[in-house]
């Protein structure tokens, strides 16, 4: 509890510093920043504008590279939590993107911490069935990755997965992780795939049954198969449409499973320990971390971003800030997000210590 406390102390006392600009003139209006944090502190941050892919790192999460193109595709996935995706392992760094006009799902890998980039092979199995551009990415840092994405299949969206041992440089076959009994689940909202320290993989997505999308979970330890999906929260969401907002999902360091996620126009959250807990009554786009043993949540409430460290109560992160990456350290937490800086759009990087 101790620990906890320092944390927090320590955590807000960093909000007062300034936020790194991550992008150059050129590249302002660039949408859609993730990240990844390797073992050794080091960061990597992609994004996109227009049809190219970026990655820019920095070893301290004060000076970062100038952006290298990745890659372009045409009619990248891009916007409302499409876009790249970023994983670390072993020094070796791994981007995913998908493109809306040849429906594949494209990987890239550098072995010199971004300065040159190779483009591998398509990661769904049937081509041109990754078109809605929904996917996630996940790594322990010591090669074992995990995707996870929305796929077409027999006329609706399924989600499924593919697993790396060596880092994204081979994969193993494309796997179901779930096939909703009323032909698909929810097609526009993104899923989220986390692994434990001890090797346990969950995967996240927002399900379609009989007229409700709310968010399911499954599992999966070792090569076994996954577990049936679970859903999260006591309510049901009615709606006929997707609501474009996939949560968060994130373990502690022991293990310990824990989400967050929006039904109507609340956000919740969900552990291990309790089914739901209203985190906001007017919210949206939550994202979940773990600094240390701390859950630090970020989620957009009107038109600002929105922090909550454990059970303090919540305060305003970043003004006109949305689409929030978080990934966590031992000690505080990376964070990315689009904001402003003056009157133009930019992307903006926090490290909380």
């Amino acid at each position: 509890m101790r620990f906890a406390c320092v944390l927090l102390v320590f955590l807000s006392a960093a909000l007062f510093a300034e936020p790194v600009e991550l992008v150059t003139p050129e590249l302002r209006d660039a949408i859609q920043p993730q990240l990844a944090v390797g073992v050794a502190g080091d960061i990597h941050v992609v994004f996109g504008k227009g049809n190219a892919v970026y990655h820019t790192a920095s070893a301290d999460g004060r000076k970062f590279s100038a952006p290298v193109k990745v890659g372009e595709l045409e009619k990248l996935a891009l916007g409302r939590r499409r876009g790249p995706r970023v994983a670390v392992s072993d020094g070796l760094v791994l981007v995913t993107a998908i493109s809306h006009a040849d429906g594949n799902f494209h990987t890239w890998t550098s072995s010199d911490k971004g300065q040159s980039w190779q483009e591998g092979e398509s990661l769904n199995s049937k081509d041109g069935t990754a078109g809605e551009g929904m996917h996630a990415l996940a790594s322990d840092g010591r090669g074992h990755v995990v995707v996870a994405w929305a796929a077409k299949r027999a006329g609706g969206m399924e989600e499924r997965d593919r697993v790396s041992h060596d880092g994204g440089k081979t994969w193993g076959p494309e796997e179901s992780v779930y096939s909703s009994p009323s032909g698909s689940i929810c097609p526009c909202c993104v899923p989220n795939v986390a692994i434990s320290s001890k090797g346990q993989v969950a995967v996240m997505w927002r399900n379609s049954l009989e007229g409700s999308r709310d968010l399911h979970v499954a599992f999966r330890e070792g090569d076994q198969p996954f577990s049936p999906g679970m859903k999260l929260g006591d309510g049901t969401w009615k709606i006929e449409g997707c609501p474009m907002d996939g949560g968060g999902l994130a373990f502690s360091p022991m293990g310990q499973r824990f989400a967050v996620w929006r039904r109507e126009k609340a956000v919740y959250a969900s552990s291990y320990t309790y089914r739901e807990k209203l985190l906001s009554e007017d919210a949206s786009q939550p994202v979940v971390a773990f600094a240390g043993d701390t859950p630090v949540i970020l989620w957009e409430s009107g038109g600002n971003l929105m922090m909550k460290q454990g059970e303090e109560a919540a305060e305003k992160f970043a003004e006109g800030g949305k689409f929030a990456s978080i990934v966590g350290e031992k000690n505080g937490a990376c964070i990315v997000w689009e904001g402003t800086r003056g009157e133009g759009k930019t992307l903006l990087f926090e490290r909380l210590r």
